[in-house]
């Protein structure tokens, strides 16, 4: 029961860390070193434009 609280706060915590803008996420460079190599790590993160692209991937 302990360790549910526990998790419970963590998982809050750092909701409210990202609310907040105290953890901030840089999406281009996370992607590109996990395999996404079509994404420009210098770049700030479209959206939009990735995810039309993995469906013309999906569609071709």
């Amino acid at each position: 029961m302990l360790r549910l609280l526990a998790l419970g706060f963590l998982v809050y915590g750092i909701g409210i860390g990202f609310k907040n803008g105290w953890l901030v996420i840089h999406w281009s460079p996370l992607l590109h070193d996990v395999g996404f190599t079509d994404v420009n790590r210098e770049e700030p993160m479209n959206w939009s434009e990735f995810i039309r692209q993995r469906f013309e991937k999906n569609d071709s």
